[in-house]
């Protein structure tokens, strides 16, 4: 079930989370819902309020166009317009003055006919967003996996982009690996962690070792291009979202998004259900634009979670006039909440030997004392401590200090040997 929510009460949208089988959006403007309500795959119901301070005819109005097309309404009177509360009873609209948002949750999941999942711990939420393609999601994703994974932590990458998987080759996933569409296909009485388990796969040459690194899991969605059938609808992707985040044994998920961050406002929503965005950000201009355009999505989306997006800049090419120091600047006066995650340089060599690998390997691997490598765990310290991820080892030694140390005392242990 699709719920639209337009309210400004702190925690409401949390708390209805919590309802089974309940995947909520979150418009902050009126105009937003209005969009909704008229677009091909209008919602299943709408909470509407006036804690926007919205006035009642607009109200009515939205009640009146929600009803059009076939949503269930329910409506909070609390504020400026409570006096209309006994109006909109009388009518057969559901109606209530609650305000507390814990009650009103239970209040909404009473009327859908849905009730709470179990309490449980959620793991912390990191999405690699884009508004384009080929702009080094997919990489980064690979990156900061390996990165935290060298602090000690379990990841798992959940590579919702089905439509460029580019997480199969890159971790050398083989077509035997299970795919979370045949999950997505059992429908929402699966979508719960004992269910999901079992399509987590799990590779050798990402296992933990003995010198305290952690794994990286992978839930793969399609090993091709996937078919229109396959397609996930959004609420499909937030029921299953829901039961990924009550795993156990992991310490964070990495989520390989779709750039079609319209259609598929993946981002979006790990940003409104209070996890994290890094969004790739090479300097040049269509690039930077896109990155621009996704930040005033979310600006108009999620407002007061800007906080939690965080920049990640890449590189220029060879002969790019344009430096990441002007282009930091620029967002950095647009948006002065963002994060800066730092610069992740380019090894051409390094990605190439790493894509022409029989097998996987990392380019940490085989650059351990690069600038790249060198970057990549500055990087994973400042990502660590925007997200709040308790890293089990420290940052690694790699420049001539460390190297020094691996010379003359041994105390950097050897890359495990890549099969």
């Amino acid at each position: 079930m699709e719920l639209i929510i337009f309210s400004a009460i702190e925690g409401l949208q949390s708390e209805v989370e919590q309802l089974r089988d309940v995947a909520v959006l979150a418009p902050s403007r009126i105009d937003q819902v209005q969009r909704l309500l008229t677009g091909s795959r209008p919602p299943d119901a709408i909470y509407l309020d006036d804690s926007r301070g919205t006035p009642l005819a607009d109200l009515w109005d939205l009640t009146a166009r929600a009803q059009q097309v076939g949503a269930k309404v329910l409506l909070g009177l609390a504020g400026p317009a409570r006096s209309a509360l006994p109006d909109a009873l009388a009518a057969g609209l559901a109606a209530t003055s609650e305000r507390n948002p814990v009650t009103l949750a239970d209040w909404i999941g009473g009327q859908l006919g849905r009730r709470r999942g179990s309490s449980v711990q959620r793991l912390p939420v990191i999405a690699i967003g884009a508004a384009k393609g080929g702009i080094g999601k997919t990489f980064a994703t690979c990156v900061l996996a390996e990165g935290l994974r060298r602090r000690g932590l379990d990841v798992l990458v959940w590579d919702s982009d089905i439509s460029n998987p580019g997480l199969v080759p890159a971790f050398r996933i083989p077509a035997s690996a299970p795919s979370y569409l045949h999950l997505v296909q059992r429908g929402p009485a699966h979508w719960h962690p004992s269910g999901i388990q079992p399509f987590i796969f799990q590779p050798e040459h990402t296992r933990a070792t003995n010198q305290g690194w952690g794994r990286i899991d992978l839930l793969i969605g399609s090993h091709a291009v996937a078919r229109a059938e396959n397609d996930l609808r959004l609420p499909d992707w937030q029921g299953l979202y829901q039961g990924i985040i009550a795993l156990e044994g992991y310490d964070v998920v990495l989520i390989d998004t779709p750039p079609d961050y319209l259609r598929r406002p993946y981002a979006t929503h790990v940003l409104q259900a209070g996890g994290n965005v890094v969004l790739p950000t090479p300097p040049g201009a269509r690039e930077r634009m896109g990155v621009g355009h996704m930040l005033d999505h979310f600006t108009e989306l999620a407002p007061d979670r800007l906080e939690r997006c965080a920049l990640l800049f890449m590189e220029p090419e060879r002969g790019v006039t344009v430096t990441v120091s002007m282009v930091a600047d620029l967002f950095a006066r647009r948006y002065p909440r963002l994060s800066n995650l730092g610069v992740l340089p380019r090894e051409p060599r390094l990605a190439s030997l790493a894509d022409e690998h029989d097998g996987y390997i990392s380019m940490l691997d085989l650059g351990p004392y690069s600038r790249f490598t060198q970057a990549t765990h500055r990087v994973v310290e400042t990502l660590c401590a925007h997200a709040g991820l308790q890293p089990r080892l420290p940052m690694p030694k790699t420049g001539w200090w460390g190297r020094l140390s691996e010379q003359m005392f041994g105390q950097r242990t050897p890359a495990p040997a890549v099969s």
